[in-house]
């Protein structure tokens, strides 16, 4: 299907590729595991592989397929109140249709268990804390952390606050998931784990899974930060220099990289303390002031509860926080600027790309009789949940991307013992306030060939996850960590009776801006930058969810004691750490505590502008002086969002190129929408590279440093600096077997020359980039006994921006006092700057030549050997792994680069529009892979009907063997898009698989 025109690898137009499928036939094999598990260690990633060899290539079969005649079937489905059907095109999305919104969710729990059975099984388990019960023992120990926060017990909370019609509408949903199991086999995962048949779906597992969506872009643990500025304060004292400037100003900027903000000028109202502070003169102290020494005991018990956690895949974002932050685009142009003269909505929203995919695209349609209108919605759905979650109805059309709301605090509890050394109530203001015991029992999956043989696990302790701790105060949050009479409780936003699915059931059927928003009041947490435009020429953006307000930050002036609400606060009560009770309840306000109004979150209706753009930066620039307590309420206290330190990259790209299109005068059009989407221009090389140049000119001067001299006159140094300095910033895969924009997926042609340099160029610079931040940041922080709490990949690159950004000021010495470019025997600052930009130059080359890169460019010296889509690859990982990930030893169309090069080569980068995003420091041949980027691709035009295409990176199927497990995949990598018919007649226009459903 042709959505847009773009430019293959030489440069001659390619259309998008209608997919010819073939069938693959899956036969799970019974096979047993050789290896039983009796209680060894075994890490959940080596488990995973031995479970994948059991269904093994051997097991697939192909047969050629030719066209399909349309397939009919009649079913009767006891729990329907009239017919209904689930029509199929040829890219097998579903259609359903039916005469109430209940019907509808019947049928849609039909389709997606059809489709995505064992993807919604692994994800309420895994979210419930009962995952070792399906894939065995080496999930128990993220069972008990799991278990422990209590998302399970929050879903429950929250479907017992829902309306009965919601209740009823949930569980006519998992009606009809069930009637799909009551009927079918079961998918071939389950044959390589022993089990034969699954648990039934329950109302309260939808909500779960849309807690565990929410719970992972929305929960940060404050236990690395801590941990980190508490070792910075003790190794600046020994070295005599600012703790809290070398980590707020010098290495862990809140201020962003690029300065482009979403809703420029709002609250105007409102002072800002850093507003006259420029990027080259820092305050002292950054986001926080006179913060006390942290202590041992809070130390031990963070780093305890660290440890424990890092491993777990629902935590592991929670862990490392902005190590790896989170991303999205969307942006809408206002008709103003349209050659239609109607807003153009895109969108891209950034989650792990694994298998199945995180969405499954299905049309939904109703003529339920207690609405006016039919509800007539289309877009992406979340298998587990009933409901559109992105996408279009007749009239208006939205997407989102997240945002870094804190709404996470973690607190140092006193606690009060009973005689078994069991916590009975913590201590606050001097009284005791009772904590609650849930007792738990895990059951574990045997895996030793005996079908069905999951049993009780008796080896948990009380105090090791046997018991859950809850305290009340803490929004029925959880005691994580237990030392002694001391413990660490979380209160989080999402442990309340939270009703997001309420909010997109509405959202569903909104029909104008009025109701778009009112529907978004139901949205509680899991924060969203929404982005909306309506058929009426309407744009808006709203930032969605409830912000507590932290009683030291509303009544004080400034953090109690210090401690700012991303480290580790006090529980006790003296610093008025607590989250302020409710004085202004706001409309169908979830949170039991004071909240933001939705005056003081970020919003814009029709911008002056005729456009916004978010990519999970900072939407209004409260962090841009590098300190995020610099606003204030209008009605009084300290305005505070999050940490800061948010992406900026993409959103600079975006809005540079969104007023680039404005300037030309050209009208846009949805096709330059979908180029930008598909942009892989390195922001961070166009903002950094200068400074990279000038080191080598001045270098190249008379009079030069001998030493910088000797490097620029370096052959190779010389050559680099000449293909950094003719580059556009692209960052193409400059191989015939990677994926770039534009190529055909089905016949990868070879790079063009241009394509190629470019891709050359790209090596050079993400290599010299980890190089440099080795050689500043971590080399400095090194000296002062710090190399082991460095910055993480984002902080680590801010660092470096700023130190090169200050250099005419500060000269290469942090606001700490500590030197970021210390160089031996170099005669003044800027000669050791220019020789340390060089000599990382100069290491990144021989790196690439090396032979820890020998699999990909064998030694060689030759820079034009040193092609992009060598390192920049992606492996699209199935939970259980082998045949059932791509790459993998299966029959789908998509191979690694090589045996030693392992996943599918793509272009794109750190920071890309086209998100790839990896590690900036990466160094080997392995580290420059990537695991996120867009789950779905979304352009949509608002004419008189919508027109609108996407794509998602995988297939509509979740079952190994089928035609439509990654039938998109080869289009999502190249930037095509499949078109997405907005009215339900365009939708069923082409039906090649019909199942009527009677009662």
């Amino acid at each position: 299907m042709q959505a847009a025109l773009h430019k293959g690898k030489s440069g001659t137009a390619v259309h998008t590729v209608a997919y010819s499928p073939v069938v693959w036939i899956a036969i799970p094999t019974r096979a047993r595991l050789i290896k039983t598990m009796r209680g060894e260690a075994m890490s959940f990633t080596n488990h995973r592989r031995a479970i994948a060899r059991r269904t093994t290539i051997a097991t697939l079969l192909l047969i050629a397929c030719s066209a399909t005649p349309v397939l009919a079937q009649v079913i009767t489905a006891p729990g329907l109140s009239a017919p209904g059907s689930i029509s199929y095109d040829a890219e097998h999305v579903a259609t359903i249709q039916a005469t109430t919104d209940n019907d509808v969710a019947f049928l849609q729990g039909y389709s997606h268990a059809r489709d995505r059975f064992f993807e919604m099984d692994y994800t309420r388990r895994g979210v419930s804390g009962t995952l070792a019960e399906l894939v065995g023992p080496a999930a128990l120990a993220n069972d008990i952390q799991v278990r422990t926060l209590g998302l399970r017990r929050a879903a429950v909370r929250s479907f017992n606050a829902l309306s009965a019609d919601t209740r009823s509408w949930l569980q006519a949903y998992a009606n009809g998931v069930n009637f799909w199991l009551a009927t079918n086999p079961l998918p071939p995962e389950y044959g390589a784990l022993d089990v034969t048949h699954a648990k039934a779906w329950e109302p309260v597992d939808s909500i779960a899974v849309g807690k565990g969506l929410a719970f992972q872009l929305s929960f940060d643990l404050d236990t690395d930060a801590t941990i980190a500025f508490g070792a910075y304060q003790q190794a600046a004292a020994a070295a005599g220099i600012n703790a809290q400037a070398l980590y707020f100003v010098d290495t862990h900027r809140a201020a962003p990289a690029d300065s482009r903000v979403t809703v420029p000028g709002f609250m105007p109202t409102a002072t800002h303390s850093a507003s006259a502070q420029s990027a080259n003169a820092p305050s002292s102290n950054g986001s926080a002031t006179n913060i006390a020494p942290i202590s041992q005991t809070t130390l031990d018990l963070a780093r305890s509860y660290r440890d424990a956690v890092r491993n777990n895949p629902l935590l592991a974002k929670a862990v490392d926080g902005r190590d790896t932050p989170i991303g999205s685009n969307e942006w809408v142009i206002g008709g103003s600027h349209t050659a239609s003269g109607k807003p153009i909505l895109s969108n891209d929203p950034h989650l792990g790309l694994s298998l199945a995919p995180v969405f499954m695209e299905q049309h939904l349609y109703s003529t339920d009789s207690r609405s006016p209108t039919p509800m007539d919605v289309t877009g992406v759905t979340v298998p587990g949940a009933p409901g559109v979650i992105q996408g279009c109805n007749q009239r208006v059309c939205w997407g989102t991307t997240t945002n870094s709301l804190d709404v996470t605090d973690v607190f140092q509890e006193q606690l009060r013992l009973n005689t078994n050394g069991l916590p009975y109530a913590i201590v606050h203001d001097g009284q005791e306030e009772p904590v609650q015991w849930i007792f738990q029992n895990y059951y574990v999956n045997q895996l030793d060939g005996t079908p069905d043989n999951i049993k009780r696990d008796n080896s948990i302790g009380y105090t090791n996850g046997a018991i859950s701790l809850v305290v009340p105060r803490r929004n029925n949050g959880p005691i994580v960590q237990l030392l002694g009479s001391t413990g660490l409780s979380v209160a989080y936003t999402g442990f309340g009776a939270t009703k997001e699915l309420e909010s997109f059931r509405r959202i569903n059927r909104a029909s104008n801006l009025a109701e778009f928003e009112d529907a978004l009041t139901y949205f509680d947490f899991g924060s969203q930058n929404f982005a909306y435009a309506d058929i009426d020429g309407n744009i808006a953006y709203f930032t969605s969810a409830e912000e507590p307000i932290r009683t030291d930050l509303q009544t004080g002036n400034g953090p109690g004691g210090g401690v700012p609400p991303f480290f580790i606060r006090d529980g006790s009560g003296a610093l008025k750490h607590d989250w302020l009770p409710v004085m202004h309840p706001q409309p169908n306000q979830a949170t039991p505590y004071e909240i933001l109004p939705a005056s003081e979150m970020p919003y814009v209706i029709n911008p002056e502008q005729g456009y916004f753009a978010n990519a999970n930066n900072d939407p209004i620039g409260f962090s841009l002086g590098n300190n995020v307590f610099s606003l204030q309420r209008p009605g009084g206290g300290i305005y505070y969002l999050d940490s800061g330190g948010s992406s900026s990259l993409r959103m600079g790209r975006i809005d540079r190129e969104i007023q680039r299109l404005i300037g030309t005068g050209n009208s846009i059009t949805s096709a330059d929408m979908m180029h930008l989407q598909a942009n892989n221009q390195l922001l961070d090389a166009e903002l950094l590279l200068p400074h990279l140049l000038a080191a080598f000119d001045e270098a190249s001067a008379s009079g030069a440093w001998s030493q910088s001299a000797a490097l620029a006159a370096n052959s190779g140094v010389s050559e680099a600096i000449g293909r950094l300095r003719n580059w556009d910033y692209s960052s193409p895969t400059g191989i015939t077997a990677g994926y770039d924009e534009g190529d055909d997926p089905n016949n990868l042609p070879a790079p063009s020359q241009a394509e190629i340099d470019a891709s050359v160029a790209a090596t050079i610079w993400a290599t010299w980039r980890g190089q440099a931040i080795h050689s500043t940041i971590d080399a400095a922080l090194g000296r002062v006994g710090l190399g082991n709490y460095l910055p993480g990949s984002s902080d680590g690159f801010n660092a470096l921006k700023f130190h090169l950004d200050s250099f005419p000021v500060l000269h290469g010495v942090g606001a700490s006092g500590l030197n970021f470019f210390a160089v031996a025997g170099a005669p003044d600052a800027s000669s050791a700057r220019d020789f340390v930009l060089l000599k990382a130059l100069s290491d990144s080359l021989d790196l690439l030549a090396s032979d820890g890169f020998a699999s990909a460019f064998g030694g060689s010296h030759d820079q034009s050997d040193y092609r992009w889509g060598k390192l920049h690859r992606i492996t699209f990982k199935h939970p259980l792994g082998g045949p059932f990930s791509i790459p993998g030893p299966n029959p789908y169309p998509f191979q690694s680069v090589s045996a030693d090069l392992p996943g599918v080569a793509k272009q794109g980068g750190y920071e890309s529009v086209d998100a790839a995003s990896h590690n900036t420091r990466a160094n080997t041949l392995n580290g420059f892979t990537f695991g996120s980027g867009p789950a779905r691709r979304f352009v949509g035009e608002m004419l008189p009907t919508i027109s609108a295409a996407q794509i998602i990176p995988g297939g509509p199927s979740g079952v190994i063997g089928s035609p439509f497990y990654a039938s998109q995949l080869g289009r999502w990598l190249t930037d095509h898009y499949k078109a997405l018919p907005i009215p339900v007649a365009d939708a069923t226009a082409n039906v090649v698989e019909q199942l009527d459903f009677q009662p």
